[in-house]
């Protein structure tokens, strides 16, 4: 066993929010960061959902295409969403003061990941909507640069070419029909023409299985490799006569700015890859950045399960198993719970819903959830909210969490991301915002 280490914050997360807090509370403070692996931000498409409600009958989705209506829209109609509770700071004028704050929290986190590997960019005036990999569209908010001149509302009237890696064509042919029926289902099919063509990696030497992503873009961080699929693409492409290429999200890893910059230079900003799907290249690459901004701001990051055996008001300390089997203790005067909710286990599921560290009673909205059953808090209408995606601990002004009768549980633990109740990250698209700012406010109050 090893001796106890002692901080003055201990983060419990090490996804985009727990990152967040980490460095907002390492300005001052000595922090480390607990996790027992990668979640759902290495996961992550490559894109920041701020806000855009999702399309439902009778609300067109281009009425999601506005991000300060939205942001406003949330702000008025959503008193327990974590933006409200941020934008109560700014009365008699919540919506701007909440504006500025969140512009500045995520135009400095997009400074810090480009010097770190991975470039963001988008507009704070309106969303994006973007393909994605398996043939649907997303409303999105800023994305990796890779990406974000894929805008399909700003290529109206283009022609489109689809690029395939897939040892037979079918997987292309099967994407492009499948985006083809969606984008013509909400009324996005103007466009020219809309094609793919296939690219043979063994004849170029690249040994590859046809499925994993991640796989292709590590050979991809090969420069070498790279020049050989560019130039293959050139001379298929140039005969097509078309004017715009996605490709799906292979643009290198740990060399993606190399990468894109060789794209960039062969095709210029007619080329853009797909958001992704699982598992995720840009997920990694954004993961692998943050990893860069602990040790950039000194936090010391312990891989392994966290334990709270405590009792009273307050949390003294966690038990920790590391990765190696060895266990030992962290002590601190605050801690920030960013654990995520599903994807990680933040929040379980075992005679009832709680949240899985410290045993926090969950909610929906101001209900406590009391019962074993998810179906009660999902519809077959894929249209709805499905409410059970907003399940999550609830917190006071200050992000503590807090119980039933709006008591603080323990009065130096704060909370941040996707643990959160009060919002539905697949809903409101409000996913990655949320995670950024509440982890910036955690981290920051936990400071005292």
């Amino acid at each position: 066993m090893l001796k106890d280490m002692d901080y003055d914050i201990v983060v419990i997360g090490s996804g985009i929010s727990g990152v967040m807090a980490g460095i907002n509370a390492a300005k001052t403070k000595k922090v480390a960061i607990i996790r027992k692996g990668y979640g759902a931000t290495a996961l992550s498409s490559g894109a920041f959902d701020i806000a855009g409600a999702i399309s439902k009958r009778g609300r067109p989705f281009k009425n999601s295409m506005n991000l300060p209506s939205e942001i406003e829209g949330i702000l008025n109609n959503e008193p327990h969403h974590p933006y409200s509770l941020i934008a109560k700071e700014f009365l008699p004028d919540p919506f701007n003061g909440f504006m500025t704050l969140i512009k500045n929290v995520i135009m400095e986190l997009c400074s810090m990941l480009n010097e770190n590997g991975v470039e963001y960019s988008g507009s704070w005036d309106s969303n994006m909507v973007l393909p994605v990999q398996h043939g649907t569209f997303k409303i999105t908010s800023f994305s990796q640069s890779s990406m974000s001149s894929g805008n399909l509302i700003k290529l109206m009237g283009r022609k489109i070419l689809f690029i395939g890696f897939e040892s037979t064509s079918m997987h292309s042919k099967i994407r492009l029909e499948f985006l083809k029926n969606t984008l013509s289902r909400y009324g996005l099919l103007s466009f020219k023409d809309i094609n793919y063509i296939n690219i043979d990696l063994k004849a170029l030497g690249i040994m590859w299985d046809g499925h994993d992503f991640i796989a292709l873009a590590r050979e991809m961080d090969n420069l070498d490799n790279a020049k050989k699929v560019i130039s293959d693409m050139r001379g298929k492409v140039s005969p097509t006569g078309f004017d715009y290429i996605f490709v799906p999200p292979i643009m290198g890893i740990e060399n993606h700015k190399q990468i894109l910059k060789l794209f960039r230079d062969a095709f210029g900003d007619t080329i853009s890859e797909f958001l992704s799907v699982l598992p995720s290249a840009p997920g990694l690459r954004l993961q692998y950045a943050l990893d860069k901004l602990l040790k950039r701001f000194g936090i010391t990051l312990l891989e392994g399960n966290a334990f709270f055996n405590g009792t009273g008001d307050s949390v003294k300390r966690l038990d920790l198993l590391l990765k190696d089997g060895t266990k030992t203790s962290v002590s601190a005067n605050s801690f920030v719970l960013s654990t995520g909710k599903f994807v990680t286990q933040g929040i379980k599921k075992t005679s009832t819903w709680e949240e899985s560290i410290f045993g926090l009673p969950v909610f929906i909205d101001a209900m406590r959830v009391t019962e074993p059953f998810p179906l009660k808090y999902l519809t077959d209408d894929p249209y709805d909210e499905q409410i059970l995606f907003s399940m999550g601990v609830k917190v006071d002004d200050d992000f503590r969490p807090i119980d039933e009768y709006e008591k603080i549980i323990y009065k130096n633990l704060f909370a941040s991301g996707a643990v959160l109740s009060g919002y539905n990250y697949i809903y409101d698209r409000t996913g990655m915002g949320t995670a950024i700012i509440t982890g910036a406010r955690a981290g920051l109050l936990s400071t005292g």
